[in-house]
């Protein structure tokens, strides 16, 4: 026998309600929906605070160049170490996003699990295609991470110095990595979205990278936010009836499955959904944006 338990917290009472198993059963699949939205909002949440520490720590050097213009080996190892793993772990937090998002092969794609529409798997097939074809930071960030991950860590040269400009007697501080034709064609990027004179920067194509998945990701709550507000208020509606025949003030509800298997009912843990939505509420590309001093 299923059961939903509601136990008063201020007392020792209880009250045990019958459930039938179609409704057990649909508990859990509205819980199972809300747990895959939520870890996908966690993913994503990952990834720009991976990105914000990556463009933190390009900025930090290009400060320290500035204080040490003779570096030596070590500190050029201690440079590239930090943004090795950085990098790194950004491209693979991607990886993983990328893969809930859409995978072909093992036959993933987030927004059709969630609403189990097929309009939803050709809207996110026709943005995959746009992005591939207009944004060339994407296709390279994507190499990249295969890249990374197989064969060399992105960061094994850089730039950094100080440009005078005799016009204005002002001083421009840089630090760049760059990536050339043959760089980007070793890393596995197709030639035929490439020009010989091409000259890509690290933190452009990261800046493009993240764009486009931020692109996705806003595609994503489009195409399945309403399923998962449904998904939540019918998940509340179905309890909150048998909590209200108690008449207990404080409250928490469980429910029991055969084999002592039990599951917190209250969904305070899903209050986070919201707050990452509103923490990430738009896509934006950096590049495009001009930061005052």
């Amino acid at each position: 026998m299923k059961n939903i338990v509601v136990f008063n917290t201020e007392t020792a009472e209880h009250r045990v309600f019958d459930v039938s198993d179609s409704d057990a059963e649909n508990y859990q699949e509205i819980r199972s929906l809300l747990v895959k939205a939520l870890d996908l909002e966690i993913i994503y949440d990952q990834i720009i605070e991976a990105y914000w520490d990556f463009k933190n720590k390009v900025n930090y050097w290009n400060l320290r160049s500035i204080s040490t213009p003779f570096a030596d080996y070590v500190l050029n190892h201690e440079i590239r170490s930090s943004l090795n793993s950085l990098a790194f772990n950004l491209f693979n937090l991607s990886k993983l996003y990328l893969d809930w998002h859409f995978n072909e092969r093992k036959k993933r794609c987030f927004a059709f699990e969630i609403t189990n529409d097929e309009a939803a798997r050709v809207a996110v097939e026709s943005q995959r295609q746009d992005i591939y074809d207009s944004n060339i930071h994407y296709v390279v960030g994507c190499d990249l991470r295969g890249h990374s991950q197989h064969s060399a860590l992105p960061v094994r040269t850089f730039t950094t110095g100080v440009r005078y400009d005799h016009e204005t007697s002002s001083r421009t501080a840089h630090f760049s990595i760059f990536y050339d034709y043959d760089d980007l064609v070793k890393a596995g990027v197709p030639k035929k979205k490439l020009s010989h004179d091409i000259k890509l920067e690290l933190s452009e194509i990261i800046d493009g990278f993240v764009y486009a998945i931020s692109q996705k990701h806003m595609l994503n709550r489009e195409l399945s936010d309403s399923i998962v507000r449904d998904g939540r208020e019918r998940y509340l509606t179905k309890w909150q009836s048998l909590v209200n025949d108690t008449n207990f003030e404080r409250y928490r509800c469980e429910l029991h499955l055969e084999g002592g298997e039990k599951h917190v009912l209250s969904l305070e843990w899903f209050e986070v959904y919201g707050h990452l939505q509103l923490k990430h509420r738009r896509s934006i590309d950096y590049s495009a944006i001009r930061f005052e001093k």
